[in-house]
């Protein structure tokens, strides 16, 4: 097991951000090269379950097909855990602070790699901080975008 942990900033309220953050099916979206698809197979009370396609490219490239559960701790935690896969029991705890009109964004990852995997794990720590990076950056351009339009 092995932990990742950072944070950053949006301009993005925090009310709106939440909205972004719960809408699985439109990350493909914010991220088309990596994020193939997602689909959501199951969805009740505070949790949804989700299947997507990801492709890992850097010096190999591989597909990986996998899928999580997505749960509402509070109004400001989300925990996925990923429930198969290469990177199956692997969590991922997202902290929301309102600042200012801005959200800050707390990323904390337990990253449990299946043994054929492990040889990958800095490839996978780096890919799991660019592609959330990648993700909460688009979401605020396409977001700043959509209100300078309105």
């Amino acid at each position: 097991m092995s932990h990742l942990a950072f944070s950053t900033v949006v301009k993005i309220p925090i009310d709106h951000f939440r909205i972004l953050l719960t809408d699985y099916e439109k990350f493909p979206y914010y991220l088309p090269r990596q994020i193939k698809n997602i689909k959501i197979i199951e969805s009740k009370n505070d949790q949804v379950v989700t299947e997507h396609t990801i492709v890992l490219s850097s010096i190999v490239k591989n597909t990986i097909h996998q899928q999580s559960v997505h749960h509402q701790i509070s109004q400001n935690k989300l925990n996925t855990k990923i429930i198969s896969g290469p990177a199956k029991e692997t969590e991922i705890d997202l902290i929301l602070n309102e600042n200012d009109n801005k959200t800050e964004i707390i990323i904390c990852i337990e990253l449990k790699l299946s043994l054929k995997a492990r040889f990958l794990e800095p490839i996978i720590k780096l890919w799991y901080k660019r592609v959330i990076q990648g993700i909460l950056y688009t979401m605020e351009n396409k977001f700043n975008e959509e209100q300078n339009y309105s």
